[in-house]
């Protein structure tokens, strides 16, 4: 992939973050993972922009906790209580209960 389409698919992935607003990790991860496969976490999406994956689920309405930069930071739905942490790009499901 050159670097024109890598960043157009950056850009469309948080598009569609915006567009469905995922209330559930589930729901995330499937947008996620059709833009690159989880490395360490549950899912994966990398930083490097002037947007990124957290103003994303802000706007979908996720509250976010940022924690040091846009790298490391939690995020819960208001309405559904699910929970993530990012860590530089890795997603993990914090939502209570959750299975690795």
């Amino acid at each position: 992939m050159n670097l024109d389409a890598y960043w157009a698919a950056y850009d469309a992935t948080l598009a569609r973050v915006r567009q469905e607003q995922p209330d559930t990790f589930a729901k995330l991860k499937t947008i996620l993972d059709a833009f690159e496969p989880p490395s360490s976490g549950d899912a994966f999406f990398p930083g490097g922009a002037d947007d990124t994956l957290g103003d994303a689920l802000r706007d979908a309405g996720w509250a976010i906790n940022w924690r040091e930069g846009d790298y490391l930071w939690d995020a819960r739905h208001p309405r559904t209580g699910a929970r993530l942490e990012h860590v530089e790009g890795d997603v993990f499901d914090r939502t209570k209960g959750a299975t690795r």
